[in-house]
C-alpha cells in the first residue's frame, strides 16, 4: 500500500510540473515571438496594441528593446531609445507599424529605406518609399511649371 501512495504522489507532482511548464511556454515575454508561433495561438481573442512612442516629440516608434524608428530615422542605445525597454514588462506583444520585410518577413519597414526586427535595423529596397517613379513625377511638374513661368513672364 506505501509503494502505491508513493507512486500516485509522484504521479501528482509530475502531472503539475509539466502542466506548469507548458503554461510558462505558452506567454510570451518578448514583442519578437516567432510569426505562426507562440503569439498567433489566440489571435482571435488578443487585443493588439500599438507600440510605444519614443523619439523627438514622441513621434517614432519602438521596435526593439532600445530600439527608436520613425521620420528622424532610427535611434538604437540612446536617451531616446531607453522607453523602449518598458515594452519588456508587458506580457502582450505589441503591433509594429510598417509593412513586413526582411528575409524571412520578420522585420517591418519603420521609415524609408530602413528595415528593423527587435534587434537589429538594416537597409532594404522593399522599404523605400521615395522611388524613381515619383522622383520622375516630380521632375515633371516641376519642369511644367517652369515652363509655364517662362510663358506668363514673356
Amino acid at each position: 500500500m506505501d509503494i502505491v501512495k508513493q507512486f500516485s504522489i509522484q504521479c501528482f507532482v509530475t502531472i503539475i510540473l509539466t502542466f506548469c511548464l507548458i503554461e510558462q511556454t505558452n506567454s510570451c515575454f518578448i514583442r519578437n515571438c516567432p510569426p505562426g508561433g507562440k503569439r498567433s495561438m489566440d489571435t482571435l481573442t488578443r487585443v493588439s496594441r500599438q507600440c510605444m512612442s519614443c523619439g523627438p516629440e514622441l513621434s517614432g516608434q519602438c521596435v526593439g528593446p532600445d530600439i527608436c524608428c520613425g521620420p528622424f530615422g532610427c535611434y538604437m542605445g540612446t536617451l531616446e531609445s531607453s522607453i523602449c525597454q518598458k515594452e519588456n514588462e508587458s506580457t502582450h506583444p505589441c503591433e509594429i507599424q510598417g509593412a513586413p520585410c526582411g528575409s524571412r518577413g520578420q522585420g517591418n519597414c519603420v521609415t524609408d529605406g530602413i528595415c528593423c526586427d527587435s534587434g537589429a535595423c538594416s537597409y532594404n529596397a522593399k522599404c523605400k518609399t521615395n522611388n524613381m517613379k515619383d522622383n520622375q513625377a516630380i521632375l515633371n511638374v516641376l519642369n511644367e511649371l517652369l515652363q509655364s513661368r517662362d510663358l506668363t513672364d514673356k
